[in-house]
């Protein structure tokens, strides 16, 4: 091979190496243009995902243990449910041995039963603050006739002093849900007046998580049921209920003029003199009822009363 055949593949060769460089060249010129900005934010979207991943485990950590706290707390509270069950269940049983203790001449204890109707008021916030000053228990006999919001204060939903009563341990009873007795109202039939007695169990039981009620307050007695009343007891009777009325009316309701704290003591004093059990007829609504109250207890006591919440078992509770 001659000296210019040489040189001419040299050439070529080396032409060959030039050009594969630039073809690398621009294939590393590609890369830096197209895939590495494309690699970076891939790379930054791994990041952020990765991220966003640790912290969405971070809050199924805390979830989880949340939720192990709150079954550690539902757990406890329904222990504690238990126990004030018990407790409540033996201080009924005892109630019910001392009312038959007392009707025997057995005992020279006497029971009194606070009861009052139409509730809840906001009011009622200042009954309950008088019986824990002087630990009384009572029943309360709430109805839905006023509405969703307190009729006193109509900011404040109705249902949310349903709790109230129960947590200082006090009875609630049913007073039915629209508590309309007059023309064409709750006693034009039995089952008007069942329809009702159970719209106002379900209310009381969605608004304290479960509580049933079992006593009854007719509206304005059973005196007003009208010639309905027996198909109404039968109802009640189905349904597990018992009935009471009251033995001394407090006078709180009779109107202006006709009413007041110092009537209301005179109309205790009168029952006191020959009452071994009473139960007294108050409103939530009433003023008077609420300035009365202390003066009420602090009498009763003198005379050896007791103060309890009414219960299914109660000689007072017809069934």
């Amino acid at each position: 091979m001659g000296k210019t055949e040489r040189q001419g593949k040299r050439g070529s060769w080396g032409n060959f190496i030039l050009i594969a460089v630039g073809i690398l060249i621009l294939a590393v010129a590609a890369v830096g243009v197209i895939v590495v900005p494309r690699y970076g934010r891939v790379f930054a979207e791994y990041r952020k995902y990765s991220a966003e991943l640790r912290e969405s485990k971070k809050e199924l950590a805390d979830a989880q243990k949340k939720n192990t706290e709150l079954l550690a707390a539902r757990d406890e509270l329904q222990a504690l449910d238990a126990e004030v069950q018990s407790l409540q269940a033996e201080t009924f049983s005892y109630a019910a041995e001392l009312e038959k203790a007392i009707t025997n001449g057995g005992s020279n204890k006497r029971i009194c039963y606070i009861t009052i109707d139409d509730g809840p008021y906001y009011r009622g916030r200042k009954f309950l603050e008088i019986f824990n000053k002087y630990d009384v228990k009572a029943t309360f006999f709430l109805t839905t006739a006023n509405g969703d919001m307190l009729p006193d204060h109509g900011d404040i939903s109705a249902s949310s002093m349903y709790p109230e009563y129960l947590k200082y341990g006090h009875t609630i009873g049913n007073h039915t849900y629209s508590h309309n007795y007059g023309a064409g109202g709750i006693y034009s039939s039995a089952e008007s007046f069942m329809k009702s007695i159970r719209k106002q169990d379900e209310f009381t039981e969605k608004a304290t998580g479960g509580y049933e009620p079992v006593i009854v307050r007719f509206p304005g007695g059973t005196g007003t049921a009208g010639s309905e009343l027996g198909g109404m007891i039968e109802g009640l009777r189905k349904e597990g209920h018992g009935w009471i009325d009251w033995t001394i009316d407090s006078s709180d309701s009779w109107g202006t003029g006709n009413t007041s704290p110092k009537i209301i003591m005179k109309q205790i004093k009168k029952a006191a003199k020959d009452q071994k059990i009473m139960v007294i007829l108050f409103h939530e609504w009433s003023e008077n009822s609420q300035k009365a109250m202390p003066q009420v207890i602090e009498y009763l006591t003198e005379q050896n009363y007791i103060f309890l919440p009414l219960f299914y078992d109660s000689m007072m509770v017809e069934k």
